[in-house]
């Protein structure tokens, strides 16, 4: 499984899709329910909570 770089992905330019993108970008195991057109990436829930995990802690918010 690889890991996303940190700051590389903005949680905000994703959008959910009801349509099939295949897998996620990222893992590569999950399917993509989310897609950004300016990072042309589609990632998995999973990967999605993590980026705004990421945005939420180096806004100090827990």
């Amino acid at each position: 499984m690889q890991e996303s770089l940190p700051g590389v992905l903005d949680h905000r330019t994703f959008s959910r899709v009801r349509v099939d993108l295949g897998r996620c970008d990222i893992c590569n195991t999950k399917r993509a329910v989310y897609r950004s057109q300016e990072a042309q990436a589609g990632i998995c829930e999973g990967r999605y909570a993590r980026l705004v995990k990421e945005e939420n802690a180096k806004a100090g918010v827990r």
